[in-house]
């Protein structure tokens, strides 16, 4: 493992740039980062998942998904209001796509109704509790996978996870040559990001991970 993180950092040194910024600025309040997390899933980001969060925020929040204030309840309000799960895909989100044989909307509504039942309101009321009480909360919604975990806690402001996603996996396929599991990608990224703090004293894998995701999202649009 150990020469596995060397390279990986020696590739990330090499192929990235560490002047860049996050890819997006973070979510203040807990519904767009469910919406943004589920509608990630096996879909295009820029074509697919952000209009579909910006369409809920333009409908709910002003036009403005960053915006804090609103709480997993509104989030709830706002699905019965427009008349359920499926109504809420079709004509608030405008996106039909599914995850586990459901609706991504049901999973969404699923992982809000948790949450609510746990006393989970905000982003601060979820980053309060202890990250395992959170992790098995997160893995008891159908369709909620290391993927997804993963990136719900980047979403909320975890530094220190990484999204196995194909770019990442592209990175490691890469720089390694072999691909590996998804918890070996965690473990990769967090010692890569160790090495790598010696020349990038503020480097997370949160930032390693949009760095990494900026590259081959930027690649893959170009081919």
């Amino acid at each position: 493992m150990q020469e596995s993180v060397l390279k990986l950092a020696e590739y990330c040194k090499r192929e990235l740039d560490f002047t860049k910024g996050h890819y997006a600025d973070p979510y203040a309040s807990l519904g767009p980062c469910i919406l943004d997390c589920i509608y990630s899933l096996r879909a295009k980001y820029f074509s697919v998942t952000r209009p579909t969060v910006m369409r809920y925020a333009a409908k709910y929040m002003d036009g403005d998904a960053i915006a804090a204030g609103y709480t997993v309840d509104d989030f709830i309000y706002h699905i019965a209001e427009s008349g359920g799960a499926k109504t809420f895909a079709r004509d608030v989100l405008k996106n039909n796509q599914c995850l586990s044989r459901r609706l991504k909307s049901e999973v969404c509504l699923d992982l809000a109704e948790s949450l609510s039942k746990s006393g989970i309101q905000t982003r601060n009321d979820f980053n309060a509790r202890d990250k395992e009480d959170m992790d098995a909360l997160l893995r008891s919604v159908r369709g909620m996978g290391n993927a997804a975990i993963n990136y719900f806690f980047m979403l909320t402001g975890d530094p220190d996870r990484c999204k196995p996603d194909v770019h990442i996996h592209h990175c490691i396929r890469d720089a390694l040559g072999f691909d590996v599991t998804d918890d070996e990608c965690q473990r990769l990224f967090t010692g890569a990001t160790e090495l790598l703090k010696r020349e990038h004293p503020n480097l997370t894998v949160a930032y390693l991970d949009s760095l990494v995701w900026q590259k081959y999202s930027a690649m893959k649009r170009r081919r």
